[in-house]
């Protein structure tokens, strides 16, 4: 096992706080604490982004039922940015000019990268990201800007080393669809393989939203590779697996997702054809344990009809992020929740939270899973810079 360990972990959620109104002090102010929640709520990835607001009104409510943050009620606000740069920007601009005093949420980086130009305009409003993972986010010196996901320059070599550590794979084609997330990705990828001693094929993009890759699919063949490593998301993900299923490449390759397809709207889009795929991630739904994790499982099922998906989990921890802040200041002012942000740590559902300078999260635990009978099934985990059965 030859990985390096990065010692990063950064990869989903955005959360921003802005002041109430003015910017207010929470110790005389009784109105509800504004949290607004972007993401894609329509469109092609919008199972994920639903789920993540979906969260946020359970914790709302749970917090609520129990005197709320800082003895004030939350309320959630929200705005579809529909994974798009300039509708980013307005959904951000919207929250804000409804007084919103942090975002949590987000999924497209491509998004939310621009979203935090926003909220660093206004105030530098704290911002919690769940799932955007490019490195540029917790890059740029902004200190209202935090992380609870991986980022890509970690999670690009660590899907790397499983499948060249594990599957013993040496021949890599990589194939991306140029938005922030997956080209990051895909470009991390690449720069491991060259590091391991492996060799890169093929490497280029797809357009999102065609409705049939089989000519690519059949390049990538022409390659050899070993080993065939998809970074975008999972409609397009979805598709490639019937087609390579179809064209009888599971014969010649072995097939390995990015971490967005970590999610059951890949295996709902993907079918059976997806059983036998695999993917690397941190704590989710499939491993996540404990009575915090048992409660907020069964209080999104009551509020919802239906069961966590990937980053549910990672708003959860997001929100108990915020509040302790908040309620260490005892303010919703941005700069003293963002000083508190970088002060607070949390044992949540998703593991220990902590955030280093840069806003990114101290520690990772990774796991890589087999999509088996339409299920995430644990196989192995990453200890230190080892991949053991997982057990």
């Amino acid at each position: 096992m030859r990985f390096r360990k990065l010692g990063i972990f950064g990869a989903g959620v955005l959360l921003a706080l802005t002041a109430c109104g003015s910017g207010s002090s929470g110790t005389s102010n009784n109105s509800p604490i504004k949290i607004g929640v972007t993401g894609p709520f329509t469109g092609n990835y919008a199972a994920p982004g639903i789920d993540i607001q979906n969260a946020a009104k359970v914790m709302a409510a749970q917090f609520n039922k129990n005197g709320g943050i800082d003895g004030r009620q939350i309320q959630v606000l929200t705005a579809d940015d529909q994974c798009d740069a300039q509708v980013g920007v307005q959904a951000a601009e919207s929250l804000v000019s409804q007084g919103v005093i942090a975002f949590a949420g987000g999924y497209c980086s491509g998004a939310s990268i621009p979203e935090t130009d926003v909220l660093r305009r206004h105030n530098s409003i704290p911002f919690l990201a769940v799932a955007s993972s490019n490195p540029k986010l917790t890059e740029q010196g902004y200190d209202n800007v935090f992380r609870l996901i991986t980022r890509d320059d970690f999670a690009g070599p660590v899907d790397v080393d499983y499948v060249f550590s594990v599957v013993k794979a040496k021949k890599f084609a990589i194939m991306h669809d140029n938005s922030t997330y997956a080209l990051g990705v895909a470009q991390f990828a690449r720069q491991e393989v060259q590091k391991l001693g492996g060799t890169i094929t093929y490497y280029d993009a797809i357009t999102p939203g065609q409705k049939d890759y089989t000519s690519a699919l059949t390049k990538v063949s022409s390659t050899n590779p070993d080993a065939f490593y998809f970074t975008g998301y999972y409609p397009e993900a979805a598709l490639l697996v019937k087609e390579y299923r179809d064209l009888g490449l599971d014969k010649k390759f072995y097939f390995h997702q990015g971490g967005a397809m970590y999610d059951p709207a890949y295996v709902s889009a993907a079918g059976p054809a997806a059983d036998g795929t695999t993917v690397t991630f941190p704590v989710g739904p499939d491993t996540a344990k404990g009575a915090e994790f048992d409660n907020f499982k069964a209080a999104y099922k009551t509020a919802t009809g239906k069961d966590l998906a990937t980053y549910s989990i990672y708003e959860h921890d997001a929100f108990w992020m915020l509040k302790l802040a908040i309620e260490k200041v005892h303010s919703t002012k941005p700069g003293d929740i963002n000083k508190a942000m970088h002060e607070v740590s949390y044992q949540g559902i998703t593991g220990s939270i902590k955030f280093n300078d840069k806003g990114d999260r101290q520690a990772a635990s990774i796991v890589a899973f087999k999509v088996q009978g339409g299920q995430f099934v644990p196989i192995y985990v990453l200890k230190g810079t080892d991949w053991i059965p997982y057990s």
